[in-house]
């Protein structure tokens, strides 16, 4: 007798795994989304600039003055007459680009009176002149002006989860 109990006591365990799994229970839930977004500016600057190469055989002297007058301005903007503008963007495999079409920039510089631009190199004394060095200068003065158009575009993508069980 004893040892049909522990014949039945072995089969009663043998087949508790499997009725505990029937019960147990799980809960999962999740998010997901995604963001796109898109970011463009436009920089106008307008400015003087001198620059100079030379070694202690010379001395270089450089001035840039630029004056506007009132009634000179700088815009730009996003969007044509009628407000259109668009952004096409392209992927390669190796890079990518954009199309745009109607961003559009108006400036108009007028130069005043007391602008001026000067460059001016000179030998030193022939007594502190070094052969070692040669005889190579340069010298600039002038205006700049610079427009730049920066456009940026990401995609950013999220998965968040969360499972129980019991």
């Amino acid at each position: 007798m004893i040892r049909k109990l522990i014949a039945l006591v072995s089969l009663s365990l043998a087949a508790s795994p499997a009725s505990v799994l029937a019960q147990s229970q799980g809960q999962t839930s999740g998010t997901t989304g995604s963001k796109s977004t898109f970011s463009y500016s436009v920089q106008s600057t307008y400015g003087v600039t001198t620059s100079a190469n030379s070694n202690p055989n010379f001395i270089v002297d450089n001035e840039a003055v630029l004056l506007l007058k009132q009634g000179s301005f700088v815009t730009n903007k996003f969007g044509d007459d009628s407000g259109n503008a668009k952004a096409v963007f392209t992927a390669t495999p190796t890079g990518g680009g954009v199309d745009l079409q109607g961003i559009t920039g108006k400036n108009l510089l007028l130069i005043d009176d007391g602008t001026m631009f000067r460059s001016s190199i000179r030998s030193v004394d022939p007594e502190n002149y070094n052969p070692e060095y040669g005889g190579v200068a340069s010298g600039s003065a002038l205006a700049t002006h610079t427009s730049t158009v920066v456009v940026e575009k990401s995609e950013s993508t999220f998965s968040q989860s969360f499972a129980t069980s019991f």
